[in-house]
């Protein structure tokens, strides 16, 4: 929970798979595995597993509008999701380099493959408009500001891969390369800080931190963090969306935050507002302190009605306890009554047609039921 990072809540979304992406919604958080999408409330509570047989070595995941989600990863097709509905709308080849990377733009849908091609793509039909090859051995990471796409990676030297100490850098309103931008580090993971449109993070492997300008490139003074567990690998970096917060992941489990005040509960400075994470952050929801008390009832009681003990939250088409099978709830109407035997001993025949008196046993347009074909419902 921010901004003290205090545990708010865990839970497992898959057995096996490495979870490869995370994002957040008004309603919950979509999880993306290798083959799995699964859409959870905030609290941990699962709603959905989406599987599918497209869905194969999954690795991004991006949102274009509250329902609608693009799905891509190490294999041919990009995966057009409609949570709404929850079934895929389109499904569009990308080819054997798959598609790793997702960004997006104004005009675009950028697609970024592991072979160092950045594919800008329509929104509405998933075609290529344009392709840019950023480098020539692979693509590490590049991140999308405006009219501006930055890209880090790495260049085939000597018939071998070697980092890229250059910042690739391209104008989508020309669509061609403008003067790239150098670094003092080998640059793994960019982001454009939310806060600060012309503002860079660049992050190396090792967990440090360049802050870079893309309108004033002469920085007059080099900006630089790291990380604090020496040795380790930093494996996913992200920006919060106020801009005031950044976060470093490695790989012995730890997070590093890097924020751009420091907490008011600091001895040195006790009035300092404490940093955001978003600007507008919806409240968390907590469990009640006091526990709700249901009424106990047996189950041979008819008169307490099942709505007093409320419903949790299911997954979607989860069959219940109370469902009944098919063949219990189909309809089957009552069959007709057989005819009294007095009438058919009374009867007298002209023709076809059989006239006999009333014997007067029941009421005028009434019909005398069995009690046996008669069902009761509680």
């Amino acid at each position: 929970m921010a901004p003290t990072m205090s545990k708010y809540t865990s839970f497992q979304v898959h057995a096996t798979e490495d979870i490869r992406q995370i994002i957040t919604i008004n309603e919950g958080i979509l999880v993306l595995t290798a083959s799995t999408l699964r859409y959870q409330i905030r609290r941990g509570i699962p709603v959905y597993t989406h599987v599918s047989q497209n869905m194969n070595e999954m690795q991004c995941i991006l949102q274009m509008s509250p329902a609608r989600f693009l799905i891509g990863g190490h294999q041919d097709k990009l995966i057009d999701f409609n949570l709404g509905t929850c079934k895929e709308t389109q499904v569009t080849n990308v080819g054997e380099s798959g598609c790793v990377m997702l960004r997006p733009h104004s005009r675009f849908v950028c697609a970024g493959s592991p072979l160092g091609r950045i594919d800008l793509r329509d929104p509405n039909n998933l075609k290529i408009e344009h392709s840019i090859d950023a480098h020539t051995g692979s693509l590490s990471d590049f991140d999308v500001q405006g009219n501006l796409l930055v890209t880090c990676g790495f260049s085939n030297r000597h018939n071998s891969l070697a980092v890229d100490r250059y910042l690739m850098v391209y104008d989508l309103r020309m669509l061609r390369a403008i003067n790239p931008m150098q670094t003092v580090l080998d640059p793994f993971f960019l982001k454009f800080i939310p806060s600060i449109s012309s503002r860079l993070a660049v992050v190396s492997a090792l967990g440090q931190i360049q802050l870079l300008d893309t309108i004033a490139l002469a920085e007059p003074r080099l900006s630089l963090l790291q990380m604090e567990n020496p040795g380790a690998m930093c494996l996913t970096f992200d920006i919060s969306t106020s801009g005031q917060i950044l976060a470093c992941g490695d790989n012995t489990g730890h997070i590093h935050v890097f924020a751009s005040t420091p907490p008011s509960s600091s001895a040195d400075n006790p009035a300092t507002p404490e940093p955001l994470i978003n600007t507008y952050s919806r409240p968390c929801e907590l469990p009640d302190e006091q526990p709700v008390d249901y009424p106990n009832f047996g189950v041979d009681d008819f008169n307490t009605p099942l709505s007093v003990i409320p419903m949790p939250v299911m997954p979607l088409n989860l069959p219940l306890a109370s469902d009944w099978p098919p063949e219990l709830i189909k309809k089957i109407y009552r069959k007709s009554p057989g005819i009294d035997p007095e009438i058919l001993g009374t009867m007298k025949m002209q023709g076809p047609i059989g006239y006999a008196p009333n014997p007067k046993t029941s009421r005028r347009n009434q019909v005398r039921l069995d009690k046996l074909s008669t069902v009761y419902f509680c």
